[in-house]
């Protein structure tokens, strides 16, 4: 999938402070835990030695939209693209910035190798489970969670 070269230039991937706390506003949409923008990029940054990246889709003056993924094998998909973050901005949706993060996605999933793209959403979460759909998705697996220790 070829993306044009209008799309190609709306996207960039976060790389220094001031690229994290340009994009802060957005991540903070999807991951309220996050206490600012020194915090993201510390943590984006710890998640770096597992291959953690974050692409940034700029809506004329202004990060906004968000994905945050990592390239990963395992035995159920084996390589393939984990979307570990999407978000884009309240006030911007509707506009196709997610569909442009997730086309760049496939992109990068494919010049990697990649088996397949992989994410996760909420069960409750049903606009988002609907976009995935809309975006070619399917829904095959139900994850399971169990808290250990005490919840940060």
């Amino acid at each position: 999938m070829t993306l044009s070269s209008t799309e190609v230039a709306a996207l960039h991937h976060a790389e220094t402070p001031a690229d994290f706390a340009a994009c802060f506003d957005v991540i903070r949409q999807l991951r309220p835990k996050l206490l600012s923008a020194d915090d993201w990029h510390a943590q984006a940054e710890a998640m770096r030695s597992e291959g953690y990246r974050v692409l940034v889709c700029r809506d004329g003056e202004r990060d906004a939209a968000v994905a945050g993924y990592r390239i990963s094998t395992n035995l159920v998909h084996g390589r393939f693209l984990f979307v570990n973050d999407l978000v884009t901005l309240d006030s911007v949706r509707g506009k196709g910035l997610g569909r442009l993060l997730l086309r760049e996605l496939e992109r990068i999933a494919e010049a990697e190798g990649c088996e397949r793209l992989v994410l996760d959403t909420a069960i409750a979460n049903l606009a988002a489970r609907r976009f995935y759909t809309r975006e070619g998705m399917e829904e095959r697996i139900a994850g399971f969670i169990k808290p250990i220790g005490t919840p940060a």
